[in-house]
């Protein structure tokens, strides 16, 4: 009787116990942003999704949204990625994109404005342990009449609740009219 108590016990908690094992590039996420530029804070949301494809290769999307409703003024940031992944062992990959971005500005009483350009990264994703995963990389950014390109960095780390489920944390650099911006993220990710 013991034992198969504890046998229904284990069965139980093997979905919550899963490891991740593997680095998935197919996934949608969601979750709370805040960034610091201008000395003020703006909160809000952001969304991304991802598709593996043709072996090596990745799509993404994200979308991010905050404002700052003191002084109604709200800030916006597409990126549309091709990517490349390439396996260094089996828990760590590199990682190249090339990618489109718009960057939309909504400024209460003057206005909307937004302007696009290009962006490249490369870095680095791994599993560090059997349930998180962490990633860096380092990117450049144009946007047509914005003036001078800049360089940005980001950090990011899932906590795989299971094979499925995980917890996001980021946190992002880079510098926007000569500001700089620091930007930090916390969701939920469905991998598939």
């Amino acid at each position: 009787m013991k034992r198969s108590l504890i046998a229904l016990a284990l069965a139980a908690m093997l979905p919550l116990s899963a490891q991740a094992g593997e680095i998935k590039y197919s996934f949608i996420e969601a979750g709370y942003a805040s960034s610091d530029f201008f000395d003020e804070t703006f909160d809000g949301y952001a969304v991304k999704g991802s598709v593996d494809f043709g072996g090596n290769f990745y799509g993404s999307l994200s979308y991010r949204d905050v404002d700052n409703n003191d002084f109604d003024v709200q800030f916006d940031e597409t990126v549309l990625n091709l990517g490349y992944h390439h396996s260094l062992s089996d828990k760590a990959d590199f990682i190249a994109e090339v990618g489109y971005v718009r960057v939309g500005t909504d400024i209460g009483g003057f206005g909307s404005d937004s302007s696009d350009g290009y962006r490249v990264a490369a870095g680095f994703r791994g599993l560090m342990a059997p349930k998180f995963e962490g990633e860096i990389k380092g990117y450049y950014t144009d946007i047509n009449d914005l003036g001078d390109a800049e360089f940005g960095v980001t950090l990011g780390s899932v906590f795989h609740i299971n094979q499925t489920w995980g917890i996001t944390a980021s946190y992002d650099f880079t510098k926007f009219l000569d500001e700089n911006i620091n930007t930090w993220g916390l969701g939920v990710r469905a991998s598939f």
